[in-house]
């Protein structure tokens, strides 16, 4: 059976033997009535506190309507603020899954450099040549080997980084392994007579991008100048 309703029937008994005691019964039941409709309608449980047990019916009914004041007037419900704080820490925990998920999963992007080959005049055309970047700054580096008689390339794959480009003679079609040549200074100098910086020049790669127009073409440094092939 329902606690309210047992509630409500214990104080209508109540009252209705208080109200056999003559008119100050009547009034008091009344009181109780009033007080018994205000607990059930705010949904709050009374339990009378009684010190010591009593036979006295008047008292039993005081103490009663005191403590259906006492509560009814202090308690609050704290159901809905426990509910909203539990929804706030899922929400904020699926967020921070979801902002982690976001920023591990995709893969780095990278670009390419690519250009035109030479060969020194006289050679009898064009060998297969290696085509090296390597990384400033770092160790690694990426190549491409070309066709015999070939003269463009490109390598893809390639860290968004500064690179330096270098190409290596390989045997084969009639050819020996023999000068390098690099990206140097000196090519877009125009590889005249007079030009005579060998440095090497920084190529910068960005992702999503393919660097054109890089030729490692001069041929025409002292020995010792470019680095040796990483591949023989």
């Amino acid at each position: 059976m329902n606690g309210k309703y047992l509630l409500c029937v214990c104080i209508l008994m109540l009252g209705m033997s208080v109200a056999g005691c003559g008119p100050a019964g009547e009034q008091e039941a009344e009181q109780i009535l009033s007080g018994a409709a205000q607990t059930v309608a705010a949904g709050i449980t009374v339990v009378p506190d009684t010190p010591e047990p009593s036979l006295d019916v008047h008292v039993v009914v005081k103490q009663t309507f005191a403590a259906l004041t006492q509560e009814a007037g202090g308690q609050k419900p704290s159901a809905t603020p426990i509910a909203l704080h539990a929804t706030h820490t899922q929400d904020t925990s699926t967020a921070t899954h979801l902002a982690f998920a976001a920023t591990s999963s995709p893969e780095i992007a990278t670009g390419g450099i690519s250009g035109t080959l030479m060969y020194p005049a006289g050679s009898g055309g064009m060998p297969s040549l290696r085509i090296v970047a390597f990384q400033v700054g770092a160790s690694r580096y990426f190549y491409v080997d070309t066709a015999l008689g070939g003269n463009t390339y490109q390598i893809d794959g390639l860290p968004p980084a500064r690179y330096h480009v270098v190409a290596y003679t390989l045997a084969g079609g009639g050819f020996n392994p023999g000068p390098v040549g690099g990206y140097s200074q000196m090519v877009p100098c125009g590889l005249r007579y007079g030009c005579n910086d060998h440095t090497l020049i920084d190529v910068v790669v960005t992702a999503g991008h393919v660097t054109t127009g890089i030729g490692p073409n001069d041929y025409y440094a002292p020995p010792g100048t470019f680095p040796p092939n990483p591949v023989p």
